[in-house]
């Protein structure tokens, strides 16, 4: 596949933007997306030879609370393990930046369809026997 270099924390605006609209959810506000990466607890993007073809990052209150947002990875890169390589880091660095014998929920609302791939890294599917479905709501200004 190439040479793949993960980056921490070092992911623009631009790359943002052309991730999401590459997977199919349009080209985002650049105003909101700098301050979503500002207010981000931690970023990781994969490069491939150059091109940044994946990205994944972290928000929440840093310590009991996290969520796993914006899990975009180019078509022609999905299903080669670099989703699974970012969930991953993530992952890894919450567990590394969190206080011993603490509970620490991390969450995420998977695209449909996907599903599958995040019940393989260790989420639960809800509503299950203990919890109730996952709830949002969109607001558009």
């Amino acid at each position: 596949m190439g040479n793949i270099v993960l980056l921490e924390d070092r992911l623009t605006v631009e790359q943002f933007c052309d991730l999401q609209e590459a997977v199919g959810f349009g080209r985002p506000n650049h105003e909101q997306i700098e301050k979503a990466i500002k207010n981000s607890i931690y970023s990781i993007s994969v490069n491939v030879d150059g091109e940044v073809v994946g990205m994944g990052r972290l928000v929440g209150d840093g310590a009991r609370i996290f969520y796993i947002q914006d899990v975009f990875i180019k078509p022609k890169y999905q299903r080669k393990g670099i989703g699974r390589l970012i969930v991953e880091k993530l992952l890894e660095y919450i567990k590394s930046n969190s206080l011993i014998n603490s509970n620490i929920m991390v969450g995420l609302m998977a695209a449909k369809g996907k599903e599958e791939f995040y019940q393989k890294l260790g989420f639960r599917i809800r509503p299950n026997e203990k919890e109730g479905n996952g709830m949002m709501i969109n607001i558009k200004l």
